[in-house]
């Protein structure tokens, strides 16, 4: 079993903020070690969400750089290498923040495989991008997100999943 029952993750986060925010100011239980707690875990997540939209910024202006690094590169293909680079680092950055917060045996290898499907995964959705009208910015975004979580997902239940069986060594 995995560390997150992923599809209730950020539901249930939304709804413990907007009662932590209500016991709050209905000052029902002030005293209460209770709240000190919930207060406690929500730092930690605000913590969280505040390292990740830092992290978010440091990956635009990754691409930003990017942009400029690769100005050799002719147009589409330098899109390409600029959106790859970004989306390896907010993946990297992302994962490593996941490994500190929570799941501490999430390796580094696993964290690059996740990085290596997104760069994949943003690609293929960039070349869909080109082909159709109807997608816009936010499908790389969409697809950025649907393969990191479905990939921390199948590394978190499968953590073995890139290590070698002792049957298939030489």
């Amino acid at each position: 079993m995995g560390h997150f029952y992923y599809a209730r993750h950020f539901g249930v986060l939304g709804a413990a903020t907007v009662v932590l925010f209500s016991i709050s100011h209905w000052d029902l239980i002030s005293d209460s070690l209770l709240v000190s707690f919930a207060i406690s875990g929500a730092l930690r997540k605000s913590c969280f969400v505040a390292l990740a939209a830092a992290l978010s910024v440091f990956t635009m202006y990754v691409g930003i750089m990017g942009l400029v690094l690769f100005a050799a590169i002719p147009g589409n293909e330098r899109l390409y290498a600029v959106l790859g680079l970004c989306s390896l680092t907010g993946a990297i950055t992302y994962g490593s923040l996941i490994r500190l917060f929570w799941m501490r045996n999430l390796s580094s290898r696993l964290i690059l495989s996740m990085a290596l499907l997104c760069v994949l995964a943003t690609s293929l959705a960039f070349f869909a991008k080109t082909y159709s009208d109807f997608l816009g910015g936010w499908w790389l975004a969409a697809a950025w997100w649907f393969t990191l979580s479905g990939a921390l997902r199948f590394f978190d239940t499968h953590p073995n999943a890139l290590s070698r069986s002792k049957y298939n060594r030489p």
